[in-house]
């Protein structure tokens, strides 16, 4: 069967499972994605993790312990996942072990907290990077799957939707926060919030068992190399590829967001003077603005690519950061959430759809990995700053400014960008 015939077939068994695989990626994901609202990176686990008596480096980390699972295993299973025809049952796999970190620190949280507190700071600390680095194995066959299954014209709806459903059970995660913790302060309440969580992931699970995975022509002889000459092709790649060098410059710069996000709310509770439970309305303020910032992106995206929605949310940001150092009224640090919220999830939305978009599909796992890999020490470095700063002079303006400063390389790197619907 040729090349041709074998395109013409995939194309009709992407049509024919179209919708079924439509509906259960966005079901599962938002599931998944709306589980973690209850341990938030960004909102939650910084506050969970001073509480325990985690130092200024510890909470600087949390927003990006799960990402820096992520990031870097996809750099050595990428030739492997270029070479499969199927890649669900390896994600079946790795999902089964993403998930489990999340009962075990719920019942220590509960259990074992008073007597250990050490064990019980270490299982919160690492959890979110244990569960990252099982997904970070087969990170890119998670995203051949999407792009397998679903059209690129309709990646960003699909994206915008797990996360509108996200948002939406966010909003009820943040009510729920505010009782739980109001009811089990400390340490008991953080272990219920990750049993709740884990039974979202559970569901999210079976869900994604029903997905209908397609198989495009894939030339596997083509594509069999073994890590090391892969590893040596990547800067080889970078060099001769400008919109991938521009690409990876505006996302490592997105990065300066989490030089601000570790302290934005225990700032925010400082500044009103309110309680740990009272983040439970930020948490809700964020999945507002983060239902508004996905449903436009989803839009956006599909009929324009992924570059608008990207620069939405730089944008959100610049403004978030240079609001919130004059910020003193409950409403106002609810619409910088909000505007966080947005910001957040509208980035989500266009690097996706954008990473997907600017990679060969012969070599796609390699380019998705290598993308991950290199934004991984912007991350790190955007956590030492926020570690240095704040434990040197307390000052959340400087953090803020820093972050705002990042937006402004940021944008101007996507700018040079071309956005691959437009041509």
């Amino acid at each position: 069967m040729n090349a041709e015939t074998l395109s013409e077939r995939h194309e009709l068994e992407l049509r024919t499972h179209f919708r079924w695989n439509y509906f259960f990626h966005s079901i599962e994901g938002g599931l998944f994605l709306g589980g973690m609202a209850f341990v938030a990176p960004n909102t939650v686990l910084p506050p969970m993790v001073e509480s325990l008596g985690g130092a200024a480096w510890l909470i600087s980390l949390m927003p990006i312990m799960m990402m820096l699972g992520f990031v870097w295993p996809p750099l050595f299973t990428a030739h492997k996942v270029e070479d499969l025809h199927f890649v669900k049952p390896v994600l079946m796999l790795s999902g089964f072990f993403q998930r489990i970190p999340y009962l075990a620190t719920g019942f220590v949280l509960i259990y074992l907290s008073a007597d250990h507190p050490l064990l019980a700071l270490s299982c919160l600390a690492l959890t979110p990077l244990v569960s990252g680095l099982f997904g970070g194995v087969t990170m890119t066959a998670w995203l051949e799957l999407v792009a397998k299954t679903i059209p690129a014209n309709r990646r960003s709806s699909l994206w915008a939707v797990r996360f509108v459903i996200s948002s939406v059970i966010g909003f009820g995660a943040g009510i729920a926060i505010t009782r739980i913790l109001h009811v089990h302060p400390g340490a008991v309440g953080y272990g219920i919030l990750h049993l709740i969580a884990f039974g979202f992931l559970v569901v999210s699970y079976i869900l994604f068992a029903l997905l209908r995975e397609t198989n495009p022509p894939h030339d596997t002889q083509e594509n069999r190399v073994v890590l090391a000459a892969n590893l040596k092709s990547i800067p080889r790649m970078i060099r001769e590829d400008k919109r991938l060098r521009d690409y990876l410059y505006t996302r490592s710069l997105m990065n300066g967001m989490f030089v601000m996000t570790p302290f934005l709310t225990i700032h925010a509770l400082a500044v009103l003077q309110r309680p740990e439970s009272y983040m439970g309305y930020l948490v809700s303020a964020q999945m507002v603005g983060g239902i508004v910032g996905n449903v436009l992106a989803g839009y956006l995206g599909d009929r324009f690519g992924g570059k608008i929605p990207m620069t939405m949310s730089r944008i959100s940001l610049l403004v978030s950061s240079v609001w919130i150092c004059f910020a003193v009224r409950p409403w106002e640090f609810s619409v910088i959430f909000a505007l966080f919220g947005l910001a957040f999830f509208a980035n989500q939305v266009g690097t996706t759809t954008l990473c997907i978009e600017i990679s060969p599909p012969k070599r796609r796992a390699t380019y998705l990995a290598t993308m991950a890999t290199i934004s991984m020490p912007s991350m790190i470095l955007a956590s030492l700053i926020a570690s240095w700063v704040w434990s040197g002079t307390g000052a959340f303006a400087i953090l803020a400014a820093i972050t705002g400063v990042s937006m402004v390389f940021s944008l101007y790197y996507l700018a040079k960008i071309d956005e691959p619907r437009g041509r």
